[in-house]
C-alpha cells in the first residue's frame, strides 16, 4: 500500500471512529469519501479486512458503514418480506457458496443483468449481503467486487460495543431522517 493510501486509511479510520457513515460520491447532504481525505483504495481496503461495510443505506446510494453502526442497524434491516423472488435466489445462492462477482451471480441465479443488479442492490440495502473483495481493477479509483453474506464479512473482526442506532444516526442526520431510516 502506498504511502498516500495508508494517510488515507489513517483519515478514514479517525472519521469512522466518529461517525457512522460515509457516501462514496458527493453529495450536499452528507461528508463523502474525497471530501475526508479517503480514497478507493484505502476504502476497499477497510472493507475486505471487515473494518467498513459496504451497503446502500442511505436513499439507495453506495454508503459504507461503520462497524458500530452496522452492528446497531442490523436489528433494523434483514427484513426478508421486503426481498423479491430473485433477491431471495440470489441469497440463497451466496449463502450456499460463500461469495461471488456479479457475472457468477448472474450467470447461477439465471437473471438478466438489471434483474441482478436490483436483486442485488436490495440485498446490499437490507443488510443481508456486502462486499467481500475486490475482483477486476478497472481504474486506481474503480474496481468491481465480489460479495459475500454480511455473517461471512462478520468473522473478520470482532462486533463492537452496542450502540444506539438512533443516537449514532442523530450525529449525521435529522430526526425524520433517522425515523425514515430505522422503519
Amino acid at each position: 500500500m502506498s504511502e498516500r493510501d495508508e494517510a488515507a486509511q489513517r483519515a478514514l479510520r479517525a472519521y469512522f471512529a466518529e461517525n457512522g457513515m460515509l457516501l462514496c460520491n458527493e453529495s450536499r447532504d452528507l461528508p463523502y469519501l474525497d471530501l475526508v481525505c479517503g480514497n478507493w483504495n484505502a476504502i476497499v481496503s477497510l472493507m475486505e479486512c471487515g473494518e467498513v461495510c459496504y451497503s446502500r443505506l442511505y436513499r439507495n446510494r453506495v454508503t459504507y458503514l461503520s462497524r458500530a453502526l452496522y452492528t446497531a442497524m442490523k436489528p433494523y434491516r434483514q427484513r426478508l418480506l421486503r426481498l423479491d423472488e430473485p433477491s431471495r435466489r440470489l441469497l440463497e445462492f451466496l449463502r450456499a457458496t460463500g461469495e461471488a462477482n456479479a457475472e457468477q451471480m448472474q450467470a447461477a441465479c439465471l437473471l438478466e443483468r438489471n434483474v441482478q443488479t436490483a436483486a442485488l442492490n436490495a440485498l446490499v440495502s437490507e443488510l443481508f449481503v456486502t462486499v467481500s473483495r475486490r475482483d477486476v481493477t478497472i481504474h486506481e479509483s474503480w474496481c468491481t467486487f465480489f460479495y459475500c453474506p454480511v455473517e461471512l464479512w462478520e468473522q473478520r473482526q470482532p462486533n463492537p460495543p452496542p450502540v444506539d442506532a438512533r443516537q449514532l444516526l442523530s450525529r449525521q442526520l435529522t430526526g425524520r431522517q433517522v425515523d425514515r431510516m430505522l422503519s
